[in-house]
């Protein structure tokens, strides 16, 4: 059988709190049927028709309050339970609400605990409905009403009535910050709110039976107890004060509203705890009584100011001293110390005299213009400016305290600034450091300590020693924790500098060697320390896996097909020799061991080395690596070159030699060395030959190129003109071929001579000189370079790598087409020369884009040319400290990017 829903009335008329009363209500797994009403004749229609279990109602409405609704729900249907859900409540209001028979209530900013108040509520309804029979008796019995039987079972038992009546007051009275409570007519604590354990440190329950007599102060409890407390002569009493002993001894005020019922025979009680104010009060009436003493005793600065003009009226000598001025008395702020203006104290000073509030600043920045002096002085004050009142409580006028404290701030600014340094020093360390206080508590730590550590350890709780698990010396196997930091660091046999092992969490051990430093006061106590932590265990591992593989290295050394030894770097004596070692020079391995390596080098040859007892002398021998003779035992001398490495020899730096005889290939160097000198000598001689018969070749072919000047002038032949113009054009080659020889011998043989160059001069003389060429008609040139810095080159070679590839972009232009140019950008800066030679010619595909550089290298199907051209500007740039690169496709046109160094002075 499904179970019947419960039918809930609710009367509001804001929408958004019927909203959250439904969900509530659905949130609760109420199991209902809401109906919702927001006047009084639809309220009052519900009552008939709905007959609803249960009434949720506002208890404020535009037109009507909800005790309109509440009393036509107690005449209609008295039985129902009625739950008001109020904004906010006074405790009075809710105490006469529950008396007149109201169920519960429920504040709207607390909806949390509609759900359980609604269950309640239905289930004590339920109950009065099977106690009672008939509906005479349901309907003159409401829910908490005071009606004649509970009156009865009051005078029979009125305490625990008394307590039942206000149970369900208990939610709503607990939260309140102030004190409540009800007392018997012998003064006995019936039942207190929750406050009574914030405020007085007693629970509810601790207090409920007890005379509040016990807990009163004991000279209020002599005085005023019954006129205060003992209010069951009727009525309500005005507000009084009371002290009473706090559960830890301590006094608190209270101050106190009482009604008293004479019908339940009981007190209602509100306290309101005034400690604080008290307090401050009796503090203050005090400071009063001592402020006369004080401001001339007083160890700050003091100043009193009149009027809204801040008059000084009285000032202390600390105050003089501060501002470094005497004759102020009677004259206002801004008369006296007009620099403040700016700093915005005489705001300060007017909103302290308007509004009373006491403006205190801590180290706030004063600047005073002590003296007359132009220039500000920096002052840091604890200040408070405080209003002063006259004998009708009016401000007056403003009280000024001040502390100069500006030697401490710059002082702990000081310290702040070494402790940050201090702190960034310790982080920045690449090895595990961390610093304790005297009682070994770690206060700072590394990234590189909690690797070590493998975890974070907690600051002022962790201490030194936490991590070391276990001691590795043998001779203090005790645990460091039975000794302080103070012992630690002087007690030889507890000392941490000895080698000990860290455990990680996850197992891991680490070896490592502690490095303390001792932080001690002005007696010698140690105050604190810093602990570096050297982790040694891969060097642990090292000496570990050395030890199992001695056998297998001493294999190597004795049959390692070098001549090897080890020698002592301070006397250069034979530590050891290898088997090689002995075969080669003859020697035993004894004569090896009494002899040095001095005694192995022809006697011409011993200056070489040096002896001394000073290490830092060592690396002057330069007996590192190098070519020597070294001297075997039958007295032959051989070359050798020695390789050598320093390394640890039992416990001792020594060095470890490799020797290697070279006599074949020095044979094979001094040959080369022959050989090259002979090339060197060769090329020489054939670089004046090329440039002698380059020279030569030139004259001849000039006074040819005139004979054929004049027959091409003279002869009106047109074949003699064609063959004329047919050789003229092979001597243009050729002559051409011998200029980029004498280019190519001249950039290889002679050296750079840097001078400034013009570089729009020397580009307008290269294109002047071009333009007479029968390849030059018709194209337009355009130069654009600007010369922001001087530029330094040589004159020679600049002009080589300009004549070449100007003369390219003529030589490789489109005949058949109009509009031909060749374009020059470039501009100078303190480093480089930047040039663009750009031409709208016949361009060249990017497969040959490198290949141009190549000497005699040449396109086929184009113009005649040597080849040798782009490699002579190539080889000229790169002398010059430049680059070159391309820019080019088949068809569309070529441009050069070069790149030359300023080779300034």
């Amino acid at each position: 059988m499904t179970a019947m829903k419960t039918k809930i009335l609710i009367a509001e008329q804001n929408p958004a709190a019927i909203e959250w009363i439904q969900h509530e209500l659905k949130t609760g797994i109420i199991n209902c049927i809401v109906e919702i009403v927001s006047s009084k004749k639809a309220y009052e229609a519900a009552l008939h028709h709905f007959k609803p279990d249960l009434i949720l109602s506002n208890d404020t409405f535009p037109s009507f309050d909800g005790m309109a609704l509440f009393r036509m729900k107690q005449k209609l249907t008295p039985q129902t339970p009625f739950i008001f859900v109020v904004p906010a409540i006074t405790v009075e209001k809710a105490i006469a609400l529950i008396q007149i028979g109201v169920n519960d209530i429920v504040f709207k900013t607390d909806l949390n605990s509609l759900t359980s108040k609604v269950n309640s509520a239905l289930k004590k309804s339920r109950k009065t409905r099977e106690t009672y029979q008939t509906e005479a008796e349901r309907t003159i019995m409401p829910r908490y009403s005071i009606t004649e039987s509970k009156t009865t079972k009051e005078k029979s038992d009125p305490i625990t009535a008394s307590q039942e009546s206000l149970q369900d007051l208990g939610k709503i009275l607990d939260f309140s910050m102030d004190l409540i409570c009800s007392c018997d007519e012998n003064g006995k604590f019936i039942w207190v709110n929750k406050a009574s354990e914030r405020i007085l440190g007693y629970r509810p329950e601790e207090l409920i039976g007890r005379l509040y007599i016990d807990l009163l102060f004991p000279e209020d409890a002599e005085t005023s107890v019954h006129t205060d407390f003992d209010s069951s002569n009727g009525g309500q009493l005005p507000i009084f004060e009371n002290r009473f002993r706090h559960s830890n001894g301590s006094t608190v005020y209270l101050q106190w509203s009482a009604v008293w019922d004479d019908v339940k025979k009981m007190s209602y009680y509100t306290g309101r705890d005034i400690t604080a104010k008290k307090n401050v009060e009796k503090a203050f009436e005090i400071e009063r009584r001592r402020f006369s003493n004080l401001f001339s005793h007083a160890p700050s600065s003091m100043a009193i100011l009149k009027g809204p003009n801040h008059v000084f009226e009285l000032a202390n000598e600390l105050y003089l001293q501060l501002i470094d001025t005497k004759d102020i008395i009677g004259k206002p702020v801004k008369e006296v110390l007009p620099e403040l203006e700016t700093q915005g104290i005489f705001e300060i000073l007017d909103t302290v005299y308007k509004t009373g509030e006491t403006f205190s600043a801590n180290e706030m920045l004063i600047e005073f213009n002590r003296s007359g002096n132009e220039k500000p002085e920096d002052s840091y004050l604890n200040f408070i400016c405080q209003a002063h009142r006259d004998t009708d409580n009016n401000i007056d006028g403003i009280l000024v305290f001040a502390n100069d404290v500006t030697e401490q701030v710059l002082s702990r600014k000081k310290i702040e600034e070494r402790e940050k340094m201090y702190k960034e020093l310790i982080y920045k360390l690449p090895v595990a450091t961390y610093s304790c206080d005297h009682k070994g508590r770690i206060v700072i730590y590394n990234k590189a300590a909690v690797a070590l550590w493998g975890r974070k350890p907690e600051i002022g709780k962790d201490l030194w020693y936490d991590s070391w698990k276990s001691n590795a010396a043998k001779n203090n196997p005790e645990p460091l924790s039975f000794c302080s930091l103070s012992t630690a660091l002087t007690e030889e046999d507890s000392n941490p500098s000895k080698q000990i092992i860290i455990e990680r969490p996850n197992g891991d051990k680490r070896y490592v060697l502690p490095y303390p430093v001792p932080f001690r006061d002005a007696e010698g106590q140690i105050t604190g320390a810093v602990i570096v932590l050297a982790d040694i265990t891969e060097m642990k591992l090292a000496q570990k896996e050395l030890k199992k593989s001695e056998k297998k290295y001493r294999y190597l050394f004795d049959n390692n097909p070098m001549p090897m030894w080890v020698i002592d770097l301070v006397t250069f004596k034979f530590l050891d020799v290898n088997k090689m070692a002995i075969l080669q020079y003859g020697y035993s391995r004894d004569e090896f061991l009494s002899m040095t390596a001095l005694d192995i080098r022809p006697s011409n040859d011993k200056n070489h080395f040096i002896k001394c007892s000073d290490p830092s002398e060592i690396n002057r021998s330069n007996y590192n690596r190098g070519k020597w003779n070294h001297l075997r035992k039958d007295g032959s001398v051989f070359p050798v070159e020695i390789i050598a490495h320093d390394i640890m020899y039992e416990g001792s730096r020594a060095r470890l030699i490799l020797s290697n005889d070279i006599s074949d290939r020095t044979k094979a160097e001094i040959n080369l060395e022959k050989r090259n000198k002979e090339l060197l000598k060769t090329n020489s001689e054939l670089d004046k030959f090329v440039y002698s018969v380059s020279h030569d070749l030139r004259s001849p072919l000039t006074s040819i190129l005139g004979l054929l000047s004049f027959i091409e002038t003279e002869s009106r032949e047109p074949d003699t003109v064609t063959h004329a113009e047919m050789i003229h054009s092979s001597i243009n080659r050729l002559d051409d071929f011998i200029k980029n020889i004498l280019s190519y011998s001249r950039n290889k043989r002679t050296g750079l001579e840097v001078e400034k160059i013009s570089i729009k001069e020397t580009l307008s003389e290269v294109v002047n000189s071009l333009q007479s060429t029968r390849d030059a008609k018709g194209i337009h040139y355009e130069i654009a370079v600007q010369e922001q810095q001087p530029f330094y080159t040589d004159r020679l070679r600049f002009n080589t790598i300009l004549e070449n590839l100007i003369s390219n972009a003529i030589k490789y232009q489109k005949k058949e087409e109009s509009g031909r140019s060749v374009k020059i950008a470039g501009h100078s800066d303190p480093e480089n020369l930047h040039l663009t030679i750009t031409d709208n010619g016949i361009g060249i595909a990017p497969a040959y884009h490198q290949k141009i550089y190549d000497m005699f290298f040449r396109l086929s199907g184009k113009k005649e040319g040597s080849g040798i051209g782009l490699y002579i500007v190539k080889d000229a740039i790169e002398i010059l400290q430049g680059s070159i690169a391309i820019q080019s496709e088949e068809g569309i046109g070529t441009t050069f990017i070069i790149t030359l160094k300023n080779l300034k002075p």
